[in-house]
């Protein structure tokens, strides 16, 4: 579980850094708030994880586990939105699709 753990630190910091490439001093929050609540993200979820981890229990295995599990899926998925915003061929692509009358606008029910 600790790979996890490294693994969703590595994608937190991943996605701050392309948030910043993305929107540079127009981040919403500014860089240095989103660098705390990033920094306090990932400090909650090693507190967590060791307190649990020295009190022994295993009740909340489970529930851990996929709650960690879905933090991996949620924040992997974010990083892979922010490459496709930032890249510019996958920003060309979308141009291209649009020119041919592709409609990539979620439609409201």
């Amino acid at each position: 579980m600790e790979y996890k753990l490294i693994g969703i630190s590595c994608l937190i910091l991943i996605i701050l850094g392309l948030t910043w490439i993305k929107d540079g001093e127009h981040m919403n929050p500014p860089l240095k708030k989103r660098a705390v609540i990033d920094i306090v993200t990932i400090g909650i979820f090693w507190a967590v994880f060791e307190f649990l981890d020295k009190s022994g229990s295993t009740t909340y295995t489970n529930e851990i586990v996929l709650v960690i599990n879905a933090s991996l899926f949620f924040f992997f998925a974010r990083m892979v939105q922010l490459i496709c915003q930032v890249n510019p061929m996958i920003q060309e692509l979308v141009q291209y699709l649009k020119s041919k009358g592709v409609d990539m606008e979620d439609k409201e029910k």
